[in-house]
């Protein structure tokens, strides 16, 4: 069963359904909506005073600015709505709300037209006879057609757009091509000189041009809609589904009760058309609203958690120091009795003793690598001012702290020009120095340590490369060698904690970038990270 949260309120849904019944209620009850048009007669206008002559001018006007009045109502809130729509769209990334939005908007263009040129505001060929209900005609059919189209897109799937530039130019393109098509309906309309009659005052359909607009809307309420809301669930798909109600009372006004221009049917079927506008903005504006709110309590849930984190962070990382801390001084004392017990008794003991021995001197050794290791771990991210670093400096004094290193395996470091970039220095140092020292210490047995720094201007963004000639990874551990403390090697074979790529790692995330590698068993590794410009 789905949620009472995408739905319109039932007194929403129940006041839609008694007004649109309304004015035929009313009508049945001798109530006259209609406005007799009476034409001046020039002689009796002449004999009239200044007072009479201006009642008897808006007398005969008035069921024009009412019908402007009910029209442009109508196209004010098809705007509201397409605005809406787009703001949410923004918030959401949901096109389906955006291009219905737009349908309805270039609907209220077309309604737009009719209103102005009725009115001789804009100028149309035709007479005002056959014209308005043609152009009534012509827009109510646009509007079903436009809202079947703007549906369509979804159920076709024609959507599945990915990203939000894609997305973007898709909702772009679809309102260029609504609103083409709306103007050009407009404009053969405007400059169309015969059209046809529309009205049948004698006939039990008084207006056969609003019957297929009639089929539409039935068709939209009936299956369009409802199938559409199967896949878009929002209170905004719900009040187009009851804006049906009001659109097709408006259509059965119009086409079995309106003989003429300005009569009761006539100007119920125009308040009820600017009600089936009503009803889609009243959805939009909800699913506005409860769209914020949502993020509000979101925004606010985030911030306590991230709240939380940081304490937990804060705590964790005293813990970590004042353990790692802690921990050092024993192990130093370890290391130094372990020392002078070498020195002064070694000759006394056995071949076995001594092996123990060594043992412990070799694991106090590493145990207090580790720490020291935690202890910089830790202390990466502590320092929030970034600084401009010259890549090419920190490269070179990089090499010179590690020079006995690049001498003793002949390792050859070629450096292309490298750009300036916002970072840390210190911790951007021991990320080079990381890098270059892995790129030696993982080298094949038979070969020299060859290894390429390079970099490339991506957008937004720096992207700088490390590649070396050495014994590579396999891809099962390329996310796994991020891991602090992960190991790939024994101890015999390559030494160290397992902590220096998790130290890489943690440097680019506090920077604001990404870090992978590209490498292959015995095919060398080519080790990437980001630097945001």
């Amino acid at each position: 069963m789905e949620s009472n949260k995408n739905k319109l309120t039932k007194g929403i849904i129940y006041s839609t359904v008694i007004i649109s019944a309304l004015p035929y209620l009313f009508m049945l009850a001798g109530v006259d909506f209609g406005w007799q048009r009476t034409p001046l007669n020039a002689d009796e206008f002449g004999r009239m005073s200044g007072a009479e002559q201006l009642d008897s001018v808006v007398s005969s006007l008035i069921g024009a600015f009412l019908h402007l009045i009910l029209e442009w109502s109508a196209v004010v809130i098809a705007m509201a709505t397409a605005i809406l729509a787009f703001v949410q769209y923004r918030i959401t990334g949901n096109s389906a709300t955006a291009i219905i939005g737009i349908a309805l908007l270039c609907a209220g263009f077309m309604d737009a037209f009719h209103a102005l040129s009725a009115s001789k505001i804009i100028h149309s060929v035709a007479d005002n006879s056959n014209f308005i209900p043609f152009s009534w005609a012509l827009s109510r059919v646009f509007k079903a057609l436009i809202l079947f189209a703007g549906v369509g897109i979804f159920l076709l799937g024609l959507d599945k757009q990915k990203s939000k530039r894609t997305k973007d130019s898709f909702v772009l393109s679809t309102s260029l091509i609504f609103l083409a098509v709306s103007y050009l309906l407009i404009r053969i309309c405007a400059v169309s000189n015969n059209l046809p009659k529309t009205q049948f005052p004698d006939q039990l359909i008084t207006r056969p041009y609003d019957v297929f607009p009639l089929a539409l809307f039935v068709v939209l309420a009936a299956w369009a809609i409802p199938t559409f809301r199967k896949k878009e669930k929002s209170i905004f798909s719900h009040a187009l589904l009851w804006s049906m109600v009001p659109a097709i009372a408006t259509q059965l006004h119009m086409a079995f009760g309106s003989s003429e221009l300005f009569d009761a049917h006539f100007n119920a079927g125009h308040f009820l058309k600017t009600v089936s506008y009503i009803v889609p903005f009243i959805g939009v504006t909800i699913d506005y609203f409860t769209t914020y709110k949502e993020q509000r309590l979101q925004l606010l849930e985030i911030k306590k958690a991230h709240h939380s984190l940081e304490n937990k962070n804060r705590e964790l990382s005293q813990i970590a120091y004042v353990t790692s801390h802690d921990l050092q001084e024993p192990l130093r004392t370890l290391m130094s009795m372990c020392d002078i017990f070498d020195q002064q008794y070694r000759d006394k003991l056995d071949p076995e003793a001594q092996q123990l021995l060594k043992y412990i001197m070799q694991s106090s050794q590493r145990m207090s690598a580790l720490v020291r290791d935690l202890m910089v771990y830790n202390y990466i991210g502590k320092n929030k001012d970034l600084s401009m670093v010259d890549c090419n400096l920190l490269l070179k004094s990089v090499q010179e702290d590690l020079d006995s290193k690049i001498k003793e395996h002949k390792a050859s470091i070629t450096v292309t020009e490298l750009p300036k970039v916002q970072a840390h220095e210190t911790e951007l140092r021991l990320l080079f120095q990381n890098l270059i020292s892995n790129a030696i210490k993982f080298r094949k047995k038979d070969q020299k340590p060859e290894i390429l720094i390079s970099y490339q201007e991506k957008r937004g963004k720096w992207l700088f490369s490390v590649a070396d000639n050495g014994i590579g990874i396999a891809e099962k551990h390329q996310e796994k060698i991020f891991r602090i403390f992960q190991r790939l090697h024994n101890k015999k074979e390559y030494e160290g904690t397992g902590v220096g790529l998790a130290h890489c790692k943690k440097i680019i995330d506090q920077h604001g970038g990404e870090i992978w590698v590209e490498s292959a068993e015995n095919a060398g590794s080519t080790f990437h990270f980001t630097i945001p410009k």
